[in-house]
């Protein structure tokens, strides 16, 4: 039989499946007394097809015993046989069909143009139904072998096989075949699965298995690059490797797996320590490329199965993999840590006046990993890094990230014994000496609601603050103010909740 070819472009696996059963033909050498018209049991007319040889100068002898069928097709005139199956064809399944075939030059009277052969399948016996196959036009005068491929896509209880017209034909002619030796069975064809392994760029690594089932086992193998016969070559390098695979009942299917190389490639995974300084930092080397099973190694040391190495500090480390079939490939992977975490500054805010409480500790954090937590004398953690309403004494403060490091340290806060009252000076230089460069308020008290707004002489707001710690330096508009005596307004809130409101004048002088 001639085989079904299937031309497969596989990469690591894949799968070509065709399933049928076998299901038998009557009479295939189409047995019979020669007769001009008609066909012998159990094959039926389409038209008048004649049992040769003997009739309309047709006289080649048969490919097998002593009958055939002969028949045309053309504009005006179509015939065939067709057989009515024990067991209807099934749709989704693939069926071959092996017959002889010649192509007479003249039938009766007519000049044919070529020979051509259909396969269809059908409901019934008058109609051909639906094409399944054909064979392309031929002109040989003497028998030759095909194999029809079938798929159909219904349960066709009826086989067809009869002429068509090519379209190399003219409008008014005729095609015709002397068909023959038709095997005993529509054939299962076997399923069949390639599994594929690669090769190693510059090696033959490449393998490439034969998986079939379904058809008649057992199962032959048969493979173009080489002579051996079984279902697994080896040994490969890159290039196209194509299997016939044949059934017991002569059925066969054909796959070409092609094989590509590759390059081991793994990739570095790393798990970062918690703290700086840990050393509970890992990597995980996951393979990209190769073959499987991986074998692992760290810092020049044995190979190993497990892909993680763990308990790690900070630092540089080398690797090596291997896979199942000795691709290999070496590299180095950095640990990196988080910074080490610092408390970067501490702003300290102490008791303002002898009846307040406003002692405040503000931090700022650096390195470890976000987010943090605060603690101020072993209490519970708080996401603020403020510490406020505070009475005198010394503090200690603990910091934490995420991972759980921690930074700790202590702020001693005093209590100023004075007068709780805010008081505004009546001059200020802002030449740049770093004395008394910024008009702001002297706060001796624990305020809330503070403004402090300053006007020019003709009635004009140059500066305004909301912050108790923030002051004017002597420019408007970003342009340095002239020597003048300015006005000031300044409102707050008090200790004792009430509500101030202090007036005055401040000269510049440079």
């Amino acid at each position: 039989m001639k085989a079904l070819t299937a031309i497969v472009v596989i990469a690591l696996f894949y799968c070509h499946t065709v399933s049928a059963q076998d299901i038998g033909i009557a009479n295939p050498s189409i047995e019979g007394p020669p007769r001009a018209g008609n066909v012998p049991y159990p094959w039926l007319r389409f038209r008048s097809p004649d049992t040769q040889p003997g009739f309309y100068g047709i006289s080649l002898a048969p490919s097998d015993g002593k009958t055939y069928a002969g028949f045309i097709n053309g504009h005006r005139w179509e015939e065939g046989i067709l057989q009515l199956l024990p067991t209807p064809m099934q749709s989704g399944t693939t069926y071959q069909l092996s017959f002889d075939l010649a192509a007479p030059v003249h039938y009766d009277t007519l000049l044919l143009c070529s020979g051509a052969l259909a396969v269809y399948g059908s409901f019934n016996e008058t109609d051909p139904g639906d094409l399944l196959w054909q064979s392309g036009t031929f002109v040989h005068p003497f028998w030759q072998r095909y194999t029809a491929t079938i798929s159909p896509k219904k349960n066709y209880p009826f086989l067809v096989l009869m002429p068509y017209l090519p379209g190399s034909c003219p409008g008014n002619g005729y095609a015709g075949a002397l068909l023959d030796n038709i095997s005993p069975t529509l054939a299962e064809v076997p399923q069949l699965s390639l599994q594929v392994q690669p090769t190693c760029a510059g090696k033959k690594t490449g393998a490439v298995k034969a998986i079939a089932s379904g058809g008649k086992p057992p199962y032959s193998y048969s493979w173009d690059s080489t002579t051996l016969k079984s279902d697994y070559i080896s040994g490969l390098g890159t290039g196209s490797f194509t299997v016939t695979v044949t059934g017991a009942n002569g059925a066969t299917v054909r796959a070409t797996a092609y094989i590509t190389d590759y390059s081991l490639r793994v990739q570095a995974v790393p798990d970062l320590p918690f703290c700086h300084g840990d050393a509970n930092g890992s990597f995980t080397l996951k393979p990209a490329t190769g073959v499987p099973p991986y074998h692992f190694q760290w810092q020049g040391g044995s190979f190993q199965p497990d892909s993680v190495i763990s308990g790690l500090r900070a630092g540089t480390y080398n690797f090596a993999v291997q896979d199942a079939v000795g691709c290999s490939m070496s590299s180095t992977a950095t640990l990196n840590e988080p910074d080490a975490l610092q408390i970067t500054t501490v702003k300290k805010h102490d008791v303002s006046c002898t009846e307040t409480m406003d002692g405040k500790i503000q931090l700022s954090i650096n390195g470890g990993t976000r987010p943090y937590s605060f603690s101020l004398q072993s209490a519970s953690w708080q996401p603020d890094s403020v510490w406020a309403g505070l009475d005198a004494g010394s503090y200690r403060y603990d910091v934490k990230d995420v991972n759980g490091c921690e930074v700790s340290g202590s702020q001693e806060i005093i209590r100023y014994i004075r007068e709780c009252a805010v008081f505004m000076p009546n001059a200020f230089s802002p030449n740049g000496d770093g004395v008394n460069d910024i008009f702001r308020a002297r706060v001796n008290d624990d305020v809330k609601d503070f403004r402090l707004a300053v006007y020019s002489r003709w009635g004009e707001m140059v500066f305004e603050t909301r912050d108790p710690e923030m002051g004017w330096d002597g420019t408007i508009r970003g342009r340095k103010a002239q020597l003048e005596v300015f006005a000031w307004v300044l409102t707050y809130t008090d200790s004792h909740q009430q509500a101030r409101k202090q007036t005055g004048s401040v000269t510049l002088i440079r």
